[in-house]
């Protein structure tokens, strides 16, 4: 663990800079995932306009596009506008992926909360924006822990564009690079890619008990 943790400059792995990298991103994915999934899937939800049957499915199928069809376009693109080697830029495309599901996901657990609460809201003087911010976001808390799990999971554990975007600056690589270099060195014992694999994976596990009880009421 010392190996894998210590810097580069002292004869480690570094990985307290992907660790941090990870962090980040991860964590920024899950910010602007559901501020952009949480009104979306509400209005979806609650509002009725031309096509709101439709837009489900919509969602849905984007979320199947594999992920490999997008590698060669947006490494092309972002290498002209110069965001190749961005954490920002590594965070907008996990949210383009993610937020898809989000707000399929989000949707059909607002269709579970009443209606009637928001009427009631509504009868006691409430905005529309007022009775989602007091009514229908606490009671849909445990799917909004298990939607911020579940994005924050794939933004940790994504690899290829990682890869793609990062792999010329090391100071910038999250920890899934980090730990494929780690595997496909012939120099690394065993034991350090083994504590490797640990430090990637505790962070999830300490998150999932941490929000056990939430995480198992939204995904019921």
């Amino acid at each position: 663990y010392t190996s894998v943790l210590q810097p580069v400059e002292d004869g480690g792995q570094g990985f307290l800079v992907f660790l941090r990298n990870s962090l980040g991103v991860s964590l920024g994915t899950v910010v602007l995932t559901l501020l952009v999934s949480l009104p979306g899937a509400y209005a979806v939800s609650r509002l009725e306009f031309f096509g709101r049957r439709q837009i489900g499915g919509v969602f849905l199928g984007v979320y199947f596009f594999p992920a490999i069809l997008l590698a060669i376009p947006l490494f092309s693109f972002y290498s002209q506008i110069g965001l190749r080697g961005s954490l920002v830029g590594l965070m907008i495309v996990y949210v383009a992926q993610t937020a898809a599901v989000s707000i399929y996901t989000l949707r059909n657990y607002f269709d579970t909360i009443p209606a009637s609460l928001e009427e009631a809201a509504a009868v006691d003087g409430c905005t529309r924006l007022q009775a989602m911010r007091l009514i229908s976001l606490p009671l849909a808390l445990p799917a909004i822990v298990s939607n911020a799990l579940f994005i924050f999971m794939i933004a940790w554990n994504e690899f290829l564009f990682a890869l793609l975007f990062l792999i010329e600056d090391r100071d910038r690589w999250t920890v899934s690079l980090g730990l494929s270099q780690l595997s496909g060195s012939i120099e690394v014992p065993t034991t350090v890619l083994m504590a490797g694999s640990v430090i990637l994976t505790l962070p999830i596990i300490l998150l999932f008990f941490a929000s056990e009880r939430l995480l198992v009421g939204g995904l019921t």
